[in-house]
């Protein structure tokens, strides 16, 4: 029973929370540094699923990926994902594919009842971040499906003794490929103000930080997971001004806090659907990486092959 009511004193916080800005470029939701899964006889999975978020002035993104994964021994890892964003608000809306997110899990060697696992990876941007309206103008990063950038991915996972769970990692980007040319004076409407210039954008890097603990449920092979991610963005983004200067963007540095739940279903073929609702209680100032969200769930259904 303590369990149970940890676990919906999370779930609650989740949906109580009307602060903005989860702050997650990719990386909190990739492999280990999501979630440490126990170990499993099948060697392949494909992973389909849906993320819903709300965001600045109540835009709304419904965002889609394929995930597939391959285990090369009991150390090794791959997996590739592939992403897609539609975007709708008071703006207009757009479709377009995200990124693909490539990495590598490896399990080092550790007793029976602690686990550590290490993760690299990449990110390679699928558009160039620049969608517009249907009258031609430019939108916003919250209406575009990716940030635009190459970045190098990092991390790291360990477990005590099967039950808590602390993560750590970095996301760099490294080469920049944004070419979105949004400045919110181009619109009369009153709500743009709300959204930051990011014309040629450049974003800096996020450090992560995570401790969880898992709620083990044996006769219906549930596992719960509420947990509490910090997320670190490491400087101020900057924009390139109508006279051709880059200027940063004050305030969009700084630290952003989500509490999240974690559910997962284990089935006897070990396929497995996974449910997750978080959201932030400590943002940043400024967030014009587009990234703003007041609530997020996501759902998606795993195959073991």
């Amino acid at each position: 029973m303590k369990q149970l009511l940890f676990g919906l004193c999370c779930f609650l916080i989740c949906n109580q929370v009307n602060a903005q800005g989860c702050s997650d470029a990719g990386f909190c939701s990739l492999g280990i540094l999501k979630t440490n899964a126990p170990s499993t006889s099948k060697k392949y999975s494909l992973t389909i699923g849906a993320n819903y978020g709300s965001g600045e002035q109540s835009t709304n993104t419904f965002n889609p990926y394929l995930e597939y994964a391959v285990r090369l021994n009991n150390r090794i890892s791959g997996q590739l994902k592939m992403t897609a964003v539609y975007a709708s608000g008071f703006l207009g809306s757009t479709f377009n594919v995200g990124d693909i997110l490539g990495f590598i899990n490896y399990a080092v060697k550790t007793n029976n009842n602690n686990r550590l696992g290490l993760l690299s990876g990449i990110k390679i941007p699928l558009s160039h971040s620049n969608d517009k309206n249907d009258e031609g103008k430019p939108l916003p990063l919250d209406y575009q499906s990716s940030i635009g950038t190459f970045d190098i991915i990092e991390g790291i996972n360990y477990i005590i003794k099967e039950k808590w769970e602390l993560n750590a990692g970095i996301q760099i980007p490294v080469i920049h490929k944004n070419k979105n040319t949004f400045f919110p004076d181009e619109y009369t409407d009153p709500r743009i103000t709300n959204f930051s210039a990011t014309n040629n954008f450049k974003r800096k890097s996020d450090a992560l930080l995570r401790m969880g603990r898992y709620f083990y449920f044996k006769q219906s092979s549930i596992t719960l997971k509420p947990n509490i991610l910090a997320i670190y963005h490491l400087g101020e983004d900057s924009y390139e001004n109508r006279l051709g200067n880059r200027e940063r963007i004050r305030g969009s540095d700084g630290l952003t806090v989500n509490a999240g739940i974690i559910a997962t279903k284990r089935f006897r073929n070990e396929n497995d659907l996974e449910l997750i609702i978080a959201a932030p209680f400590v943002v940043r100032d400024i967030r014009p990486d587009g990234l703003t969200r007041s609530v997020v769930a996501n759902i998606q259904y795993r195959f073991r092959f």
